[in-house]
């Protein structure tokens, strides 16, 4: 058969040719378009890069405010969250209120040497509507010498600017290097 015969018999190869290009690029615009969906949400707060979202906003000033004897008050909660925010940990209402925000948190800085929200966080990406920013990260702390760590995720809700729900699970995390201390 000659190389060309296809096409002698009507161009019935190109034909086919055609319609596989046609169905690869079909196929190839859909998946490409599906990958856009799937990522703009999670590239959005990078595309806006220069704009920190409230919730970095505010651990940056908490771990500056955990380092002054009067950082937490409910006037410098009230910058970052709604005055009726709830603070929720592993399914519990750990407080809710700006007040309540503040005891909690002094008791924390009472009873602790250090505690650090390690930013930037490992993971974060916003809903497309912006109320809720999803977070992975790390708290690093030392209770009475010693150092802990826990990785922490979950999402705050945003109203108005600032946060009214802060829903995370947090669970202990071995700090690397401490497993081969112990052994």
């Amino acid at each position: 058969m000659r190389p060309f015969a296809h096409i002698a018999r009507g161009g019935r190869w190109i034909k086919d040719l055609d319609m596989t290009n046609s169905r690869f690029c079909t196929w190839a615009l859909i998946a490409l378009g599906a990958a856009l969906l799937t990522v703009a949400p999670a590239t959005s707060r990078a595309a806006r890069g220069d704009v920190p979202d409230p919730l970095a906003k505010m651990f940056v000033w908490w771990n500056a405010a955990y380092k002054q004897k009067d950082g937490f008050t409910a006037e410098s909660f009230a910058h970052y969250f709604t005055p009726d925010a709830v603070m929720r940990i592993n399914g519990k209402d750990r407080c809710a209120g700006l007040e309540d925000l503040a005891k909690h948190f002094r008791d924390i800085q009472a009873n602790t040497e250090m505690v650090v929200v390690d930013l930037p966080f490992i993971d974060e990406f916003s809903s497309p509507s912006g109320d809720r920013i999803f977070t992975h990260h790390f708290v690093r702390a030392r209770e009475h010498g010693k150092d802990s760590r826990e990785r922490v995720m979950g999402y705050a809700s945003i109203k108005d600017g600032k946060i009214s729900l802060i829903n995370f699970v947090s669970v202990p995390d071995p700090i690397p290097g401490e497993s081969e201390k112990q052994k």
